[in-house]
């Protein structure tokens, strides 16, 4: 019997884990996720909350209720990894032996800096972060207060999980207050620390036409450095400043301590180094990596996640089996782009090329409104799609 452990219990640890338990039986691969949450949200629905789209009851799940029977759950946290001796050691449980390991830890948020972000989150007066689930609920409140002024949509640096969903939020914003007749009232300014908007083509461009045209102001290069939420107040590192009524701001990102922790796993930033294509350790061959824990050089989104849990199943089903496998992960991710009102945009794109044209649409709408969640609760993470 192979052993292979997990850890993390979000989207890659459950699409994978249901993958692996569907193709081979308890009896020849023993498969244990360690996961220190009992709660599973469906991030993607938190912007689509701030604009009263979905309701918080809808997007959590306890983690014990996703897994296929025949896969253990350890409610634990893992604390690091020793390769050498193929193990995990965790808060709790002890040490846990693996013959393969899956991480699949996902991506931290980091609140530290810029100085003040935290204490202007914790005063909930003027700045907020769709980033969590208790962050939109405050921030669709704040919106629905708000008749006039300055509302401001920032990066503070990259990557991210879901770089479009940012610009959702300000696009949705802008057209939120132009269907209550209150456009005149307000000015809307989008900050990245990135050269330009977006970085594909052809939705770069579709984006800075649509900014445009609404006249949603974006600063670029911006890298945020403080956050004075009672002058209300964004400053960045080369000195410029960005006045504000209200903020949403994207933390940083990380990767979890646990890979920090484990010599040899990841980079600085604590990102699972992995082989773009294959999902194996660039350093150990019986590691890999999935999902938004990894370095791969595209979006962190569950659309990628599902994509690399087929090939994350055929690669190490065929390493245990000692077949033959020429499954490889291209990059490929779908990101819906809620540009306004029962329109959305979807960027598809992998490592080389675009593959959906830029456009918005109302079938878009339907599809990332109302239909993606139920697909992810009961298809993606068991493995059917």
């Amino acid at each position: 019997m192979k052993r292979i452990v997990v850890i993390g219990g979000g989207s890659g640890g459950v699409m994978f884990s249901n993958r692996m338990r569907r193709e081979f039986s308890p009896d020849d691969v023993e498969i244990t996720v360690i996961e220190k949450s009992e709660k599973h949200f469906y991030q993607p629905a938190f912007t689509l909350v701030v604009f009263d789209l979905d309701e918080p009851k809808n997007l959590m799940r306890p983690v014990k209720d996703l897994f296929f029977d025949g896969i253990k759950l350890v409610t634990d946290e893992a604390t690091k990894i020793d390769p050498a001796n193929n193990k995990v050691y965790t808060v709790k449980s002890g040490e846990l032996t693996y013959d393969y390991l899956v991480i699949a830890s996902g991506a931290k948020l980091l609140f530290e800096e810029p100085e003040g972000l935290k204490e202007g989150l914790e005063a909930s007066k003027n700045v907020f972060t769709f980033y969590k689930l208790e962050g939109a609920i405050k921030l669709r409140d704040k919106l629905k207060d708000m008749d006039g002024g300055t509302i401001v949509s920032t990066v503070c640096e990259m990557p991210i999980k879901c770089p479009a969903a940012p610009m959702k939020f300000i696009m949705m914003a802008e057209d939120l207050m132009k269907r209550k007749g209150l456009r005149e009232k307000f000015k809307f300014i989008f900050t990245t620390p990135m050269p330009a908007v977006f970085s594909r083509e052809p939705y770069a461009s579709k984006l800075i036409s649509i900014f445009a045209s609404r006249n949603i102001e974006t600063v670029a290069n911006f890298a945020p450095s403080e956050v004075d939420y009672e002058k209300r107040v964004l400053k960045d590192y080369g000195g410029k400043e960005v006045k504000f009524d209200l903020l949403s701001i994207t933390p940083p990102h990380g990767g979890e301590a646990v890979v920090e922790n484990s010599e040899g796993v990841g980079d600085a930033a604590g990102w699972v180094t992995c082989d773009k294509h294959l999902m194996v350790s660039k350093k150990f061959s019986n590691i890999y990596g999935i999902g938004d824990a990894t370095d791969f050089p595209t979006s962190k989104t569950a659309s990628g996640i599902r994509k690399q849990a087929k090939v994350l199943v055929a690669r190490l089903g065929a390493e245990i089996t000692g077949m033959e496998t020429h499954a490889k992960y291209d990059g490929e991710i779908i990101c819906p782009m809620l540009t306004r009102d029962k329109r959305v945009m979807f960027a598809q794109f992998n490592y080389e090329e675009a593959i959906s044209p830029a456009i918005e649409s109302y079938a878009n709408w339907v599809l990332k409104v109302h239909t993606l969640r139920p697909l992810y609760w009961n298809l993606m993470l068991n493995g059917l799609i």
